[in-house]
């Protein structure tokens, strides 16, 4: 029998194109929703392995803590603009499992979906459990074009 093919939701009214392309690229099956909303009944029927959700303002922080609160066990990530304010990577980086900077290599989404998948092996979500403000997470890096960043 054929390996099942792993499942990544991608959440955002206007989604990174390229990173649609490249997750198929690299073998997921990708769903694309605009909303919330949307994906909250189709989360269900669908069980993703991970939430990818793509924020471009500030404002959308709210979109993540309700994808993080509908995930349940299912780890969040949270795509977000090199042009991104450092106060929002902060508050992105407080709620994620993981945080891509977009534009991302191939190489860099791979290394992310793995690396929560094998911390979800080990039971280390639900992405929704608290973290106090202004904490910092074990080995975190400096954020750059190309780093990602995941709660340990």
């Amino acid at each position: 029998m054929a390996e099942e093919k792993k499942r990544v939701l991608l959440i955002g009214k206007q989604p990174d194109i390229q990173l649609f392309a490249m997750l198929g690229q690299e073998g997921y099956e990708v769903a694309v929703l605009e909303s919330v909303y949307t994906a909250r009944s189709l989360s269900l029927l669908y069980r993703p392995h991970s939430i990818i959700v793509y924020l471009r303002y500030p404002k959308d922080i709210s979109i993540l803590e309700e994808c993080v609160a509908m995930a349940g066990r299912v780890p969040v990530v949270a795509a977000i603009s090199i042009l991104a304010k450092e106060a929002f990577v902060k508050a992105v980086k407080e709620k994620a499992a993981s945080v891509v900077i977009l534009p991302v290599k191939p190489q860099t989404i791979r290394e992310t979906l793995r690396s929560l998948e094998l911390s979800e092996d080990e039971g280390q979500f639900p992405s929704a459990r608290k973290k106090s403000l202004g904490t910092d997470y074990p080995g975190e890096k400096e954020p750059t074009q190309e780093i990602l960043f995941r709660r340990r």
